[in-house]
């Protein structure tokens, strides 16, 4: 079989020697499960009147993406008024 670049493949050659990028999941796995690990504490999280006790990795994890959701209707706003 010959790759994309002219050079030959095999699978047994990806498998001895796997380009970087196979690396990067297992990575994030490992690293996700240590932040997991860690985080487990319950922690209370008031905002304004209303509460709740959660272990710390979900809150840390859940923040970012309430950004993320508040953040892209607003560029896009910006966007359109270019």
């Amino acid at each position: 079989m010959v790759a994309p670049g002219g050079e030959s493949w095999s699978f047994g050659k990806w498998i001895a020697e796997p380009p970087g990028r196979v690396w990067v999941a297992p990575a994030l796995l490992v690293l996700g499960v240590g932040f997991v690990a860690q985080n487990r504490v319950p922690a209370r999280i008031r905002w304004m009147v209303f509460g709740v006790t959660w272990p710390l990795w979900p809150a840390l994890l859940v923040m970012p993406v309430v950004g993320v959701l508040i953040g892209v209707p607003a560029r896009r706003r910006s966007a359109r008024r270019r």
